[in-house]
């Protein structure tokens, strides 16, 4: 059971230096022997500038959240309305765009803890798959959302530009 003093809150915009802080911080932790440091100061850069986070924030279809205990931001959490592919036959989705904690609050149960709040959300809006792109050489998120019911679903490259790609794999869980 999540101890009570935890808690999910919006992002609003005064909060942007603090979830850039967090985001740097966690990054850096979880990606460092994962991809270069070059590669993480460009995604950081590139996803937590305020523009990227207002124009991220002003969509009706995403949300971004971030974790406090005890006063104290110790993870986020990003999802939006997305289907996995471009046919028509694909069941309505949700895409799992970011789900992190601090090495220090891990394994308190706070990953499950936000991965289910988004899971609800996306029953709310009748979406049936959760979906989300995790680095091949991530091996702990791969087993975290494996514990978690997700199954790969198709290996996919992706230029993020500077050079730099993402070499992933997608994964999704039905709902």
């Amino acid at each position: 059971m999540l101890p009570t003093d935890f808690k999910l809150a919006l992002v609003v915009e005064p909060d942007f230096a603090v979830l850039r802080e967090l985001a740097g911080t966690i990054w850096r932790q979880h990606y460092t022997g994962i991809v270069s440091a070059a590669q993480i100061n460009y995604m950081l850069a590139a996803r937590f500038n305020d523009e990227s986070l207002r124009e991220y924030l002003q969509r009706a279809d995403k949300w971004l959240e971030l974790l406090w205990g005890s006063g104290t931001p110790v993870g986020y959490c990003a999802c939006e309305l997305a289907d996995m592919g471009g046919n028509d036959s694909s069941p309505p989705a949700m895409k799992l765009g970011q789900l992190y904690v601090l090495d220090s609050h891990r394994g308190m149960g706070l990953g499950r803890f936000m991965l289910g709040h988004i899971e609800t959300r996306a029953r709310r809006l009748g979406r049936h798959v959760l979906w989300l792109q995790v680095n091949k050489l991530n091996t702990e998120a791969i087993g975290f959302y494996r514990s978690a019911g997700f199954e790969v679903a198709r290996e996919a490259v992706f230029e993020i530009g500077g050079g730099f790609v993402m070499d992933d794999y997608v994964m999704q869980k039905t709902l």
